[in-house]
């Protein structure tokens, strides 16, 4: 479903400097957020609700987002204040962008293309979590690399798992922080790689 979000100059510029940092689109980082915090904030109430949207009417700019229904689904059952789902999704992220804090950039930074070794069931997750969210790989691996780190037991590093090759995109800055993690605990780059994003998966595809 395409949905005309209404988003202040100010929450459309942070959104810009957050995704410039991930190597992604607005629209990406737009569903990234909606993804990543629609438990975290689901009890925002109508008054911060309603002070996001006098924001909005003072000054917006629109931002056309094709939002699928799995996305959509985890605001199904949601308190909306007789808000249309355009109104709602606006307020909620414009409210979610103003109480979290995120790296970001100016300007887009460059990303290397690479390939990686990953099991097969971890390929088939991050394959299915794109088909239904419709967020590109680039956008997990890299926003993954933004939070703290939990080295993987000896046990899971020591399964057996069938691994293939993925072809992945980094910034400069995940890339740096995956060799810094890679030299810390003596893993190779694709385990630490791995490990980080299965704990993300395990967290936001709930």
């Amino acid at each position: 479903m395409k949905i005309g979000l209404l988003l202040t100059r100010e929450i459309y510029q942070e959104l810009e400097r957050r995704g410039h940092y991930l190597g992604i689109s607005k629209t990406s980082t737009v569903l990234l957020h909606l993804v990543l915090y629609a438990t975290q904030f689901k009890e925002v109430t109508k008054e911060e609700l309603e002070n996001e949207l006098d924001k909005i009417e003072v000054s917006h700019q629109q931002l056309q987002v094709e939002i699928s229904d799995v996305i959509l689904l985890k605001y199904d059952n949601r308190k909306m204040y007789l808000l249309t789902v355009r109104k709602y999704l606006s307020a909620y992220l414009s409210y979610v962008v103003n109480h979290t804090n995120w790296k970001s950039e100016e300007k887009s930074v460059f990303k290397a293309v690479s390939t990686t070794c990953l099991s097969q069931e971890t390929v088939n997750q991050l394959a299915l979590f794109k088909e239904q969210t419709g967020i590109p790989n680039t956008a997990l691996l890299n926003y993954a690399f933004t939070l703290d780190y939990s080295a993987p037991s000896a046990e899971w590093v020591s399964k057996e798992s069938d691994r293939v090759q993925q072809g992945i995109q980094l910034t400069k800055s995940s890339s740096k922080r995956i060799q810094e993690l890679s030299d810390e605990t003596g893993y190779p780059r694709n385990i630490v790689l791995e490990q980080q994003l299965i704990k993300l998966l395990e967290n936001i595809v709930k």
